[in-house]
């Protein structure tokens, strides 16, 4: 749906309204906690008793991307942390 469109077919009020919902209390995590938190479950069974592994050792930024430019700098900060060159794919 475009901008026009939106502006159209809801008022202000209503806008609002789905903001204040989706941001205090429909806020899913975002991918990189959902990808750090389903590593974590799929190992767990494979950990030692009293060893498994946290969400959060998987997920190496605090702040997650909101752009996907943000998305590319930090895969590529990572990338740069590991050694890994062009030729690394």
């Amino acid at each position: 749906m475009t901008q026009g469109e939106l502006c159209q077919r809801m008022t202000s009020r209503e806008f609002a309204e789905h903001i204040a919902y989706a941001r205090w209390y429909a806020a899913l995590p975002d991918s990189w906690q959902q990808t750090s938190l389903l590593v974590a479950s799929l190992l767990a069974p494979y950990s030692e008793k009293g060893k498994r592994p946290k969400p959060s050792d998987f997920n190496p930024i605090d702040t997650p991307p909101q752009h996907r430019s943000q998305d590319l700098a930090a895969l590529m900060q990572l990338r740069n942390a590991f050694g890994l060159t062009d030729a690394d794919g």
